[in-house]
């Protein structure tokens, strides 16, 4: 009797086993070759359970089995003509997040496509959002996201398709303030204030703008391309953030959000005290708090103008499409030219060391910028080849005893760079040369179709450095098809 019973549970865990197998594993032949030159009209029964095992993998299981089943469904898609899928502006987002949301995307609105025959786009849409929502839900190895979270809410208030409605602005652009904190009041000593905010918008994303402003600190709107806004170190007073999204540059028509609070005085400051004090020192402690409140305010402000500069500079040097290039190129001369790549890293490893040495300095000699962007111009140069060319006419004395704020320089020919064609038919050519007073960065103006995100910030970054060292101001601007910069030498 008890054999048998171990016999009947044998039986039935072996059952189980084959059960949880087939469950769990590709619907893909293991002997079947992934090829794009493949005809893959015969294996179209097998694109709805390959959709559906990657629905119900996680990110941990399977990988390698998982990136055929990635390329099969892409390569079925480029030969069908049965289904067309849309890749939207907002699915940059996604993938940002995690890359395989695009391939959840693609076959979520495959899947419905195929099931319904529907070809309504907002459905298709909507089935695509849906199945990397549903993966973001089910836990399947992707990390908590603020952006995911608030789509995540907004479709169990039934508002999904609202992003969608071309009709209405209101519905279509969603704001997010994330509260800092349960109280409005406090303490002088909780004057680090870090406000985080989401924008979503669907129908044109490259076209929405943010800014914001506290008032009761600094009163004008700063645009800004993040999702954060820190203030280090507030004085007491009353505020209140607020912040805006919309999809015009003059921002008609935008959302907001906002957040008032208090920081209270510390007992010296408080009313009772100041009035018993005035008997004795009410001219000097009078004068004393309003000058002192008023440099905290001021130094408050330059620390954090400073702070962002420094992250604005880092962090474009360290952006995913800047390291994606720099490393498709590295890899393309290790397998061609194994000497220049040895040289191209040197210059990538020169640049990232000196961007992080000089990042908090005030100013940098002349031949220390342009060693920054020497390494800069290199690394492009081996991307660019003849499409770039930058020449550069700087006396030597002038190298070694004026000095620019750091990074300038790099900034300015990465702004040509990013909102001009750079082609072998429309080469890029870039001129810097200076005089006593000035160095002057041109361009010829050939610009992009489709504007980039940012475009003005960075200079407005530089003016704002420039402000800290001198009265002198930069000037900027299109001249008989150039675009010229000039910026005053210390």
């Amino acid at each position: 009797m008890r054999i048998a019973r171990i016999v009947w549970c044998i039986v039935l865990l072996t059952v189980s086993v084959k059960t949880y197998a087939a469950q769990t594993a590709s619907p893909l032949p293991a002997e079947m070759v992934i090829d794009q030159r493949l005809n893959y009209d015969q294996h179209r029964s097998l694109v709805i359970p390959c959709i559906e095992w990657l629905q119900r993998t996680p990110l941990t299981e399977d990988k390698n089995e998982r990136r055929r089943v990635d390329n099969f469904i892409m390569y079925w898609l480029q030969k069908t003509t049965d289904v067309i899928v849309t890749m939207p502006d907002y699915l940059v987002k996604f993938q940002s997040i995690n890359n395989e949301f695009y391939f959840l995307y693609t076959g979520g609105w495959i899947k419905y496509a195929l099931q319904t025959h529907d070809t309504n786009r907002v459905n298709c849409f909507l089935a695509g959002v849906n199945s990397m929502l549903d993966y973001y839900e089910a836990g399947m190895g992707v990390k908590r996201h603020a952006y995911l979270d608030k789509l995540v809410a907004v479709r169990k208030n039934n508002k999904l398709r609202d992003l969608y409605n071309s009709q209405d602005i209101a519905s279509n652009t969603l704001l997010y303030l994330e509260p800092v904190g349960k109280k409005t009041n406090y303490n002088a000593d909780e004057n680090y204030f870090n406000f985080r905010f989401t924008a979503i918008n669907f129908l044109d994303p490259k076209s929405l703008v943010c800014r914001y402003k506290l008032e009761g600190y600094y009163d004008d709107w700063v645009p800004t391309n993040d999702e954060f806004a820190i203030f280090p170190k507030l004085p007491p007073g009353n505020y209140k953030f607020r912040i805006q999204a919309s999809m015009f540059p003059d921002f008609s028509k935008a959302v907001e959000q906002s957040y008032a609070f208090t920081i209270i005085s510390p007992l010296w400051q408080r009313p009772w005290f100041i009035t018993l004090a005035v008997f004795s020192v009410a001219a000097i402690a009078y004068v004393y708090a309003r000058q002192r409140e008023k440099h905290l305010k001021n130094m408050a402000l330059l620390q954090q103008q400073k702070m962002l500069f420094e992250y604005d500079h880092l962090r474009s040097q360290v952006n995913p499409h800047f390291l994606f290039n720099s490393l498709n190129t590295l890899t393309g001369l290790i397998e061609e030219e194994p000497k220049k790549a040895l040289e191209y890293s040197s210059h990538l490893s020169d640049l990232y060391r000196t961007i992080l040495t000089y990042r908090s300095e005030d100013q940098l000699y002349l031949f220390e910028e342009l060693d920054i962007l020497n390494n800069y111009i290199h690394i492009q140069k081996s991307r660019f080849g003849n499409a770039l060319q930058v020449s550069i006419n700087i006396p030597k004395d002038t190298q070694e005893n004026r000095k620019v704020v750091p990074l300038a320089l790099q900034l300015l020919v990465e702004n040509a760079m990013k909102h001009n064609v750079v082609s072998a038919s429309h080469p890029l050519v870039i001129s810097i040369t200076a005089d006593d007073r000035y160095i002057t960065i041109s361009n010829n103006v050939q610009l992009k179709l489709s504007k980039e995100k940012g475009l003005g910030i960075g200079l407005e970054n530089i003016s704002k450095r420039y402000a800290l060292a001198t009265k002198e101001k930069i000037s900027f601007g299109e001249q008989e098809g150039h675009y010229v910069v000039r910026l005053p030498l210390l």
